[in-house]
């Protein structure tokens, strides 16, 4: 059967065919040894490292990481997806080695496995694949374990951040996994991807061993500038961050806030953002006046005018007062018209008047001062403390064969894997 003709066969079957794979947490094996805490680490590495490389049809170094992260930790759910992965690999390649070996892997898992489990689709693919070796190679249909080839020093690269790449030894960006074999000496492996700070890890090729790096990379905050000329306070979810104006920009965390700006004698400013990753972003809020501020505008200059008019009629009252004192000196000096004493009771009744009306607007006046004054002092808006509402991030388009999630455990073992086959 050409090569041509079995991959088109697989394409069709995995467009053919859905499943969804849920493996459950079981004991290791009775005559199984135990995983130290640091091998379940490094499994759980191989294994998403595999699971990835499955996603991307790597299927044969998805199978060697499979088969790394089983030698760590053996479960039967691990030799399943590893029978699963060098079987995609057979089909792709048409290589019997992947073919022998799968029959191996999934004989393995239907022994450790007497019920229940993947145990139809286990049976089933082997039947299917001793038929295939059967017609490929008749005398060979009875399988043999391989030969384990021997192996040099090999690293394996996984980190679960969408978009990051890999440069070895400086070399070109490539995607994740990356697997690659270890000449002696040491390397610099570095994980980067847009929106998030490089990682950097040395690794030896000395020992003729498998290192599984994990490398998760942390995300770069956004440069947040707000362009305000005036003095406010900057609040991120409730929480003030800093004084406008503000002389660099302000880093926030990536994803969804709310931005709040709080100035005297203004309307409270708020707005719901999503912030990128390591990127810029401004925000030019308007700042309306506030009414409080209005109102306090408003009684200042009405108490102001008030004040004045009172210290007009004061002004008057003092002249009604002068003008009787100098009809009071005439009549001391001898005898008057009564034409003055007419003027004199008038003067002393206009300045009693105009000295109560600039009393009472002189007190009016500062009373609708000093109200406009407080308002004006204690004109703090408020801030709005609303969370900022959950924002589903956008999802990655990519053509996915399979998804695994590792459940690891002292003396447990499990995952999901979700796949087309």
């Amino acid at each position: 059967m050409r090569p041509a003709t079995l991959a088109s066969r697989a394409r069709r079957a995995a467009s053919a065919l859905s499943i969804v794979f849920v493996s459950v947490a079981t004991n290791a094996p009775a005559n199984a040894k135990e995983p130290t805490a640091e091998e379940v680490d490094r499994a759980r590495t191989f294994f998403n490292a595999g699971a990835q490389a499955y996603s991307a049809a790597r299927y044969a170094d998805a199978a060697r990481s499979f088969e790394q992260a089983y030698e760590l930790s053996p479960r039967p759910q691990l030799a399943f997806s590893l029978a699963q992965a060098e079987r995609k690999e057979f089909f792709a390649s048409s290589n019997t080695t992947y073919l022998r070996r799968a029959i191996q892997h999934y004989k393995q898992y239907l022994e450790e496995v007497p019920a229940g489990g993947r145990r139809s689709e286990a049976t089933d693919a082997k039947a299917d694949l001793e038929a295939r070796l059967a017609r490929l190679d008749p005398q060979q249909a009875t399988v043999t374990t391989p030969a384990v080839e021997k192996r040099k020093a090999r690293v394996t690269v996984y980190s679960g951040t969408p978009g990051a790449q890999v440069s070895f030894d400086g070399a070109a960006p490539q995607e994740l996994p990356f697997f690659s074999d270890l000449e002696p000496g040491k390397h610099r492996v570095r994980v980067f991807a847009e929106g998030y700070f490089d990682e950097e890890r040395d690794v030896s090729g000395d020992k003729a061993v498998d290192q599984p790096i994990d490398l998760p990379l942390k995300e770069r905050p956004s440069a947040l500038t707000i362009v305000l000329g005036t003095t406010a306070d900057v609040f991120v979810d409730g929480r003030i961050v800093a004084t406008t104006p503000a002389l660099s920009p302000l880093d926030v965390s990536a994803g969804p806030h709310v931005i709040s700006i709080a100035a005297n004698g203004k309307k409270g400013f708020s707005q719901e953002v999503v912030l990128p990753r390591g990127r810029p972003f401004k925000i030019e809020p308007r700042l309306e006046t506030s009414g409080q501020r209005l109102v306090a505008f408003t009684l200042l200059g009405v108490g102001a005018a008030s004040v004045a008019s009172g210290a007009l009629f004061a002004g008057v009252a003092l002249a009604q007062e002068g003008r009787a004192k100098n009809i009071e000196i005439e009549r001391a000096q001898g005898n008057i018209a009564q034409s003055r004493l007419d003027a004199y009771n008038q003067a002393i009744d206009a300045r009693d008047r105009l000295r109560t009306t600039s009393i009472v607007t002189l007190s009016v006046g500062a009373g609708l001062a000093l109200g406009g004054a407080a308002l004006f002092v204690m004109d703090t808006p408020s801030v709005s403390l609303v969370q900022p509402r959950a924002v589903e991030p956008t999802p990655i388009p990519r053509p996915l064969d399979v998804a695994a999630y590792p459940i690891l455990g002292s003396g447990l073992w499990g995952g999901t894997v979700t796949g087309r086959f």
